[in-house]
Formats: structure tokens, sequence, C-alpha cells
């Protein structure tokens, strides 16, 4: 054999016998060119022996659709070969035909057509895993009766834990803005705290007539009076502390968001004796349970005083707590129960009520002065919840005047405080009220259009005192300071360039609110207010986990963003448009502004509603809804109407209709913005008339002990763009006057359509 062919040659015995290393075998050569074998090199694999055998075909397993029908040869890759080179859609049924025939006829859930990314077949897998073992089996039984599993979905979703939260499904398709030339796209990649990348909801496909029913909230019933005394206006018992039918509405039509009560805040309140505090007739545990539902649901909100020097107060052990300010912070707390218990609301007024006796009589220096302070603001913004407008107005100015004398703020930055500098307790008082004052005044300027504050307050931004731990740990009490002081301070920050703005749109120097803003100063107070949320902490973030408090301080922040380019779309018309030039995309003007942070408080105000129990009882998130049904309402009167408009502005008055339960002050806004829709024509008189007597039936316990005849403050503005030209028109007083005329005239058409 010669050496070219396919073989090796032998070595000879000689070269065997050769002392030395015996010689390799020489390398397999490759066959000639005119071999007579059909097989290639490359299909060859080399075994021991020298031997060669073809190698084995690959197989795929699964193919696309359309080289299954045509039995081609599918390389299965997300786009696959044959695909490509078509030019077509390449698709990948989810579940073969051999796997609907295998399931059993009555619990196919699924057809060939619906296969693909089912989204009720999913959101049906998910409430099975929500709800009870019962409930499954009887959803199983009716689908195996052939009924429509949109159905199912529909009965589950009634049942306990069968939420109306978003399928897993509709949150896997995230995506980002559809062009990346948005301003909004900018916003979302360079500042991600402030502007969050939502996942898409298509409003068309949630229950509608699920979501927009306003939530019933549920509590642990306990005794409200003490044993043997008896409390005007409260709704007799049936035992154990039930509801008597008579007097409560049905709420079989309610969706149901069951709340667990939350644990007692701090040990010290189970030492309180109420008694020794005020001559209202309350147990110490409806006390201790009201105060406990405050101090963690909106005193990091309204830090009106130190929550441990109050605490040790209570039972005996500080100065810093009063009869003045224990009724005061009762009767703002009960406001807050009545969302589970409306005889709280009787409560809340009784304590009131002796608050305002009680400030008769208030001392004007030290630690009294300092609670007689924050008793007055609890008093204030209890009077605006029960739409005491002229008590809400006295107490106002009475809390300013007090606060200017113990120079809280108001005052040149020079001179400082009044109180003892030697006594640190009172410092630390006298700082945390100070700027909890001077944030709570801020937010309420936004909406009465009125500058509260000239000067914020000289001293500095208070620190909580964290006691150090010992190796371990730090306790849960540490913690909580530890959030209370990091939230007060990034509070403050964010108020002051609030304040700056307020400034200059209602100053005494300003012509109007519609030209008091200008492209520069606006995109200057801008850019602050992106660096002052791109510094956030990262636990004060939107996500899952974004506490009570956060929520509510971003949406402020998009509520400042839209007050402040609110008067500039008003004016950027015509050829020449506005344009912010720190940006770099080309849409970068006030429209896009304001349409960015829009669209960040409806995805807000859908996602607090859905995952904090916070949104049936809590009235400090309200002006989310305000704002989103104003812009909604926007939307709805001009241009190429987005039809999710309707389903957000809906999902904001049936919020109010939950929240009017504990405030009076939600019934008035709803109303007022019932006037809004009507006016121009975004709600059908029906329907406006089914809410407004919802209104009434769920605040009907507010009649019984009225403080006013007003519902509303005369000052609070609801018609936001309105405000910007004509702001006493614009205010809820007169929207509610014009719905009732609305209401009239709708009758009076009605009855002549029927004749």
């Amino acid at each position: 054999m010669s050496r070219d062919g396919p073989f090796r040659p032998i070595p000879s015995k000689d070269q065997l016998d050769r002392p030395g290393p015996r010689p390799l075998l020489a390398p397999p050569t490759p066959p000639t060119t005119g071999s007579s074998s059909n097989t290639s090199s490359a299909d060859l694999v080399p075994q021991r022996g020298g031997r060669q055998r073809k190698k084995r075909r690959s197989y795929v397993t699964r193919a696309c659709d359309w080289c299954k029908q045509k039995k081609l040869a599918c390389d299965g890759e997300k786009t696959c070969f044959e695909c490509r080179r078509r030019r077509i859609d390449c698709a990948y049924t989810a579940v073969s035909e051999s796997i609907l025939k295998a399931i059993p006829p009555g619990f196919r859930l699924v057809n060939t057509s619906s296969a693909d990314g089912d989204e009720e077949a999913m959101n049906l897998l998910v409430l099975f895993r929500e709800v009870s073992d019962k409930d499954a089996l009887e959803a199983l039984d009716e689908l195996k009766t052939g009924r429509r599993i949109s159905d199912v979905n529909a009965a589950l979703r009634t049942k306990p834990g069968g939420s109306p939260g978003l399928s897993q499904n509709a949150l896997n398709r995230a995506m980002m803005p559809p062009t990346r030339s948005s301003l909004e796209f900018e916003l979302m990649m360079r500042h991600p705290i402030a502007y969050p990348t939502w996942a898409p909801v298509e409003t068309s496909k949630l229950d509608l007539d699920y979501i927009l029913l306003p939530s019933k909230v549920e509590w642990a019933r306990m005794p409200i009076t003490a044993p043997g005394k008896v409390m005007p206006g409260l709704t007799p018992r049936v035992p154990p502390f039930g509801a008597d039918p008579s007097v409560r509405a049905s709420t079989a039509l309610e969706s149901p968001k069951p709340v667990v009560a939350p644990s007692v805040y701090d040990e010290r309140l189970l030492q309180i004796d109420i008694g020794k505090w005020t001559s209202i007739p309350v147990t110490n545990e409806f006390a201790m349970t009201v105060l406990s539902l405050y101090l963690e649901t909106d005193h990091p909100l309204t830090p009106l005083f130190d929550p441990d020097l109050f605490l040790d107060g209570l039972i005996g052990r500080s100065r810093f707590c009063s009869k003045l300010l224990v009724s005061a912070v009762l009767g703002w707390s009960c406001q807050l129960y009545a969302s589970f218990e409306p005889d709280a609301t009787v409560v809340g007024c009784a304590f009131y009520e002796e608050a305002k006796r009680l400030r008769k009589t208030r001392e004007g220096h030290g630690a009294e002065a300092i609670c007689a302070v924050a008793a007055l603001q609890y008093m204030a913004i209890t009077a605006v919840s029960l739409g005491a407008g002229p008590e809400y107005l006295e107490c106002l100015a009475e809390m300013l005047a007090l606060a200017e004398t113990l120079r809280l703020f108001n005052v040149a930055p020079t001179e400082g405080p009044t109180m003892d500098p030697e006594d640190q307790d009172l410092q630390q008082a006298s700082a945390q009220v100070a700027w909890a004052l001077f944030n709570s005044l801020t937010l309420l300027s936004m909406h009465i259009h009125k500058r509260m504050i000239e000067h914020p307050p000289p001293m500095a931004i208070p620190d909580l005192f964290i006691a150090p731990t010992t190796g371990g740990k730090p306790t849960k009490k540490a913690k909580r300071r530890q959030y209370l002081n990091d939230f007060l301070k990034v509070n403050c920050k964010f108020f002051l360039i609030v304040h700056d703005m307020l400034q200059l749109m209602y100053g005494p120097q300003q012509k109007a609110y519609a030209e008091a803003i200008s492209a520069a100063f606006a995109e200057d107070t801008y850019r602050r207010l992106l660096d002052w949320a791109d510094n956030l902490p990262l636990e004060f973030a939107q996500g899952n986990r974004c506490s009570h408090h956060a929520m509510v301080l971003h949406i402020c922040y998009h509520l400042t963003v839209v007050d402040l380019f609110r008067p500039l779309i008003r004016h950027n018309t015509g050829t020449t448009r506005l344009r912010l030039p720190s940006f770099k995309t080309k849409d970068a003007g006030p429209e896009a502004v304001y349409s960015a942070s829009v669209h960040q408080l409806k995805r807000i105000v859908l996602f607090y509603r859905q995952t904090h129990p916070e949104s049936s009882f809590s009235l400090f998130w309200h002006s989310a809804l305000l704002y989103l049904a104003n812009a909604m309402l926007r939307e709805a009167a001009g241009g190429p109407q987005n039809p999710e408009w309707r389903f957000y502005f809906r999902l904001c008055i049936a919020s109010y209709q939950t929240l009017c339960g504990g405030y009076r002050l939600a019934k008035g806004i709803a109303q007022g913005l019932l006037s809004m829709a009507l006016d121009r024509g975004a709600m059908d008189p029906r329907e406006a008339g089914a809410v407004r007597r919802d209104l009434e039936r769920r605040g009907r316990h507010h009649h019984h002990h009225d403080v006013s005849d007003q519902v509303v403050p005369e000052s609070l503005v609801v018609d936001l763009d309105l405000a910007v030209t004509d702001p006493s028109a614009a205010q809820a007083e007169k929207l509610i006057r014009k719905l009732k005329e609305l209401q009239v005239q709708g009758v009076d058409e009605g009855q002549a359509a029927q004749a």
C-alpha cells in the first residue's frame, strides 16, 4: 500500500528491533479527491484504532408552527431559519395538540386558538393559588358545566383571597416607552427613582366593575365607651359589639379589603390611663387602638411631636404632653378609625369639642406652648376633615400667631426661637414642631393657592436622638426612630424647594398665577427636584415594599411638577413652542414633563389602591386623586381622547367614596369633581346621581354631629385648570352649588322627556 493511501505504513522488523525509542506511527492521511467514498471528512468522527464513523444527525425538540404545518426541518431557534428566509413571523404554540387531547373532557381550560398566552386562563391559575381549596373545587365544577372562564374569574374574585391584582402574565409584559426620543424615556433612564418603569396595564382587560367598586374596610371591633358610661349619638350595640342592621347599609356589593389591626405601637400605650387626660368616657383599649393607628399611619407625615416624648408624657415621665394635645390628637385619630367604625366620628367630634374648650385656658410659654401649637394644628386639620371652614380658619390663625410669637417661623433668619438654649428637650421639641408645621402648611398652600409661610424655621432640621445599641442588632424602637429621622429630613429638603416655588407663584409681588412662572424658573426648579429625588435613600424609592409614607412623598413630588408646568402649558401654543434646553430629547417641553408626571400619578394611584390598605382610611393621599381626576378631565376635553381617562377618573371617584366614611371633606371634593364632569359632558347624569347617593349613604353618620353647615372649606381649590385664571370660581363650594343646579336641570329635562 502506498503512502498516499488511507492506511498507515507498517514499520519493518529492523526498525522495530533497532535500539532506542520506537518510531511513532505516521498520522492518518485524508482520503484523496478521487476517492469513491461519498462521506466528507466533516461527517466522520475518529474512533480508537484509527477507524472513523459517520456523525449522528442532530435533532430539535420543538418546531415552529409554520415548519410543523409544512413539515420542514426547523432548527428550533427563536426565529428559525425557514421563517427568516421567508420573512414571516415565527411562532411556537404554547400547548401542543397532543397535550390538549390528553386533558379529560370538562377540564380543558384552553383550546388551540387561545393556547398561546390565554390571559383569562392565566388569571384563573393565579386565582386558584390564592383562594381556598373549597372555592377552587367549586370553580372547577362550574367549568365542567361549560361556564365561561371570564365568569368563573369574576366569581372567584369575590371570594376571600381573590384580590383584583394584576396577573403575573400582565406584569411580565413590562416594556419601555415606545420611542427612545421621548422625554419620559430620558427621565426613566436618568432619574429612575422619580420616574420608575411600570408594567403596562391594559384597562380594557381589567375587571372594571370590581376594581372601581368603593372598598369596604374591616377591623376588629372593640368597646368604645367604658362600662356603665353612655355617650350621646353612639349607635346602640348588639352584643358582642355588632352593628345594628337598621342603621348600617348593606355592603354586599362592596369589594372586601380586610385590614388586620396593627400591633400596639409602643408598650408604653399599655400603661395609659386615659381618664387622667380627658373627660370623654372612652376605654383605654379604644384610646390605645386609635393612637397606634395614627402613630403607624399618619404621624411620619405630620410629626408635630417627638413620639417618645409624647408617650413618656402620657404615663407621667415627661412634660411634653397636655390635655389639650391629647384631646386634639385623639380627635384627629378618630377620623382615621371612623373608616372602620363610623361611631368613632361621634367620639372624634367629642374630643374636638373638648379641645376647643381647653384651648381657651392654654398656657403660652415653655413646653405647654409647644404642645399648644401642635394641638392647634391637629384641630385645624380635624376641622378641615369635618368641613368646618370657619373653625379651621380660626385654629389656623391662632396657631400661626402663637408660632410667630415663639419664633418658630416667619421671622428673620438672624432671629432664633425664644426657648431656653440650655433645655435640650425643649429645643428638640421646638425644632420638631416648627419643621413639621412648615411642611404641612407648604402643602396646604398648594391646595388653597395662597402662601402660608414667608420664612422657613430659623433652627436646623431636627436630628432625633437614637440610643446606641449594645452589641447586637438595633432594636425595633431604634429602627423606628431612624426611619422617622431620615423621613423628616428628606421631607424638609423637598418642601424647601416647594416653598421657593410658591414664593413666586403666590407671593405679594406676583401679578397672576398664570403669568408668574417663566420657562427658565420652571426648568431650574425642576432640576432641583430631580436632584433631590436622585439623592433619596433607597428605602424611600418606589417598589413593592415601598411604605405608605414614601408613596405619599412621591405623590407630592409629582403634584409639584404638575403645578409648576401647568401655567406654561396654557401659554405654550402657536408656532413658537417652549423647550427645556437642559434635556436632550426634541420634545422636552412643558407638555412632555406634565404628561410624564401624570403618567406616574396614574400608576401610583392604581398601585397604591391595590396594595396599600391605608388608601381606605388615610386622607393624605387624596391629593393624588384630586390632581389625577383633573388631568383625566383635561384629556377628555381636548384632542384625541385616550380611552383610559374614564377608568382613572372613576377610580379617583371610587377612592373618594371609600374615604367618605371617615372624612366629610372627601364627600365635598367628590361632589366638586362630579360637577366638573357633568359640566364638561364627561359623565352621564344618571351615573353622577348614583355616585352622589352613595356619598350621602356613606357619610350619613356625619349628619348627627355636624359642626358646620359646610361640606368643604371655601378656600379649597378643586378645578385646578380654572384656578390658573380664576381661582375664586375654581373653589369647591361654588362647584358644589353648581352641581345642585345641574342635577335640578337634569331632573327637569328627564321629566320633560318622559312627558
